[in-house]
């Protein structure tokens, strides 16, 4: 019988542990796959590209366990989502987990979404839109993946449009986001809640 030194028990250990987690991920993407290709791709995918659903490839995961669990127990309903709704209802625990593994880990440009660069106005509604962005603070929350908020650089703009409608007159809250604030100054701005030591 072979004898391992301790060093080289914990070496197994980790890499039957990783090994085994490698595989729930491949599992677990592959039914998201199916999941989103059979109850999600004709909105969020290249067949509803002219659809406002937002883009979903690339998001982080946590960001999307949290939506889709807050849509399936109704503590989110908006009028952009309305099929939704129903089908969160019937995805488990399970399923949404499934879903976000697979979307996290996929590009968003293989989405087909196509912006006319060349249009007369685009560079001077991108370098406003950018100006937005930045004074807002948008980028605080909206590209740092601990703060678990979606990825906006490369959504839908009909979607951004609809969606920060909502949060201006209240009927999406987000803990980080006051719409009273927004209303009345034309654009979101964040309250940063500071803890004493």
């Amino acid at each position: 019988m072979v004898e391992y030194s301790s060093g080289m028990k914990r070496l197994i250990f980790i890499m039957i542990f990783l090994l085994d987690n490698v595989s729930n991920v491949a599992v677990a993407s592959e039914r998201g796959a199916e999941i989103l290709s059979t109850q999600c791709a004709a909105c969020h995918g290249n067949a509803g590209i002219e659809t406002d659903a937002p883009v979903l490839y690339g998001q982080e995961s946590a960001y999307i366990v949290k939506s889709l669990s807050a849509v399936k127990h109704g503590h989110r309903r908006d009028r952009i989502m309305m099929v939704l709704h129903a089908i969160a209802a019937a995805l488990s625990d399970d399923d949404i987990r499934d879903v976000a593994v697979f979307v996290a880990g996929r590009d968003a440009c293989q989405v087909g979404l196509k912006i006319d660069h060349r249009r007369e106005g685009f560079r001077a509604a991108f370098i406003a839109g950018r100006q937005k962005y930045v004074s807002a603070n948008c980028a605080h929350c909206h590209q740092s993946f601990h703060h678990h908020a979606p990825r906006l650089v490369g959504q839908k703009a009909g979607f951004l449009a609809k969606a920060l409608q909502q949060f201006k007159v209240g009927e999406r809250q987000a803990p980080m986001i006051s719409s009273g604030e927004f209303a009345l100054s034309g654009r979101m701005r964040h309250q940063h809640r500071v803890r004493s030591p």
